[in-house]
């Protein structure tokens, strides 16, 4: 008996294993596992799967009473086994078999209340029977067991619910760990108002919540409301902007992070192949140290050296100034420093000439951005753009210092334009 089960087990694995089978030899394999091993519960379940997949990928119909029934025997030989159950229910609802179905689904539950694939396929159930109460009554319960199934649990209620953010945030009610999630999720299929609410729903959002929520804000242009909940939150280490500036460590006197998360009053470096990024402290327009950017690449990109978002008022100018030089800068297209619009770089943006590949002494640049009625928050950006032909490098060094964005009346110097320079 051990050799007939063990021949019919290994039967089962090859065809499991095997997906280039068709579903005519996939049917052969169970089939004579079967015959091998016909008191395995397991071998008959088995066998009820493939012809289940026959009678649906291949439009077996025939097969589905096969699957039907092995699944009845299995029950019988194993009435413990959720597994079986549950099978048997999903099964029995796809023949039109609905209160056999329900019955089986049932079983499945109390014989595994806390699975979550059990309260998943009774939600189903429910949800294709009309019940929407009950079924995300039952959705509720699975998520509970398996939180990373939000995302699912989500898509099925917006549909159902038809992008209700209200009627969302309320059927799946999450618990407090996932909330944040949840809150982000509503912001980005745009019903920031709804994700907000669910966001004051939590007492003691953790950096990861706050991270994330901000973010979703930030990713649908809603600049105001990430930074009021960015402030309002319990962020450790917040850098505070400079005397006399929208931007903070506009001298680099402070380190930075590369690859920073944080959204507003902090730079974003994220050194590529070729960039050297550092803090040098032997060459400094003011205080104790400047940026330095040594360069040796060699195709044509296009590439974000440093950028900071803080927040800004629209209908407003204000002023970018700051202190840059170069050394053996070499290229057809050299870095420029633009501001913009963080939403919207169309709505206002002003940018700097390129960097002079001659200046080796420290010079001023300065330019003045109007914003628009919409605008609520500014980039500064240092930029480099590819060049019109196909094979354009860069390389040298050039240092920056001493970044200031103020509101304004106006440049002190009239503000020049390269043409060269253009939005990407």
């Amino acid at each position: 008996m051990a050799i007939r089960t063990a021949i019919g087990d290994s039967l089962v694995t090859y065809v499991q294993r095997t997906p280039k089978l068709s579903a005519e030899a996939k049917m052969q394999g169970v089939d004579m596992a079967v015959r091998y091993s016909p008191a395995d519960p397991m071998t008959r379940w088995m066998r009820a799967g493939v012809y289940f997949n026959a009678a649906n990928e291949e439009l077996m119909e025939d097969k589905m009473q096969t699957s039907i029934d092995e699944l009845r025997g299995a029950a019988k030989m194993s009435p413990e086994d959720y597994r079986v159950w549950l099978a048997l229910g999903r099964v029995l609802d796809r023949s039109g078999a609905l209160n056999e179905a329900r019955s089986a689904l049932d079983k499945a539950m109390r014989l595994a209340p806390n699975h979550f694939d059990t309260r998943w396929a009774m939600g189903n159930f429910l949800l294709r029977a009309g019940d929407r109460d009950g079924s995300f009554a039952q959705m509720r319960l699975a998520l509970a067991n398996r939180p990373s199934a939000l995302p699912l649990v989500f898509d099925y209620a917006w549909n159902v619910y038809q992008g209700d953010g209200k009627a969302i945030a309320a059927s799946l009610n999450p618990p407090v760990e996932l909330k944040a999630q949840l809150a982000a999720m509503l912001i980005a299929r745009g019903k920031v108002d709804d994700g907000l609410a669910v966001w004051r729903e939590i007492s003691s959002p953790t950096q990861k919540d706050i991270q994330r929520v901000t973010e979703s804000l930030v990713n649908t242009g809603r600049f105001s409301a990430a930074y009021q909940l960015w402030s309002a939150a319990n962020v450790s280490e917040r850098p505070s902007p400079d005397p006399g500036s929208l931007l903070a460590n506009g001298g680099f006197e402070q380190k930075f992070a590369f690859n920073s998360t944080l959204p507003f009053h902090a730079w974003r470096v994220t050194p590529g192949g070729g960039l050297r990024i550092t803090l040098d402290r032997k060459d400094a327009r003011e205080g104790a140290q400047s940026m330095r950017v040594g360069f040796e690449v060699s195709g044509n990109s296009a590439f974000t050296i440093a950028s900071q978002t803080v927040p800004a008022q629209p209908k407003k100018k204000y002023c970018l100034s700051l202190w840059a030089k170069t050394d053996e800068l070499e290229s057809l297209s050299t870095p420029f420093v633009e501001v913009f619009d963080s939403a919207d770089i169309n709505r206002a943006r002003a940018a700097t000439p390129t960097l002079s590949i001659r200046s080796t002494k420290w010079s001023e640049y300065e330019v003045a951005v109007d914003t628009a009625p919409a605008t609520e928050a500014l980039t500064v950006r240092l930029q480099r753009n590819p060049c019109p032909d196909p094979i354009c490098p860069i390389k040298g060094r050039l240092w920056i210092d001493e970044l200031r964005l103020y509101e304004c009346a106006g440049p002190k110097k009239p503000e020049k334009i390269d043409p060269l320079v253009s939005a990407p």
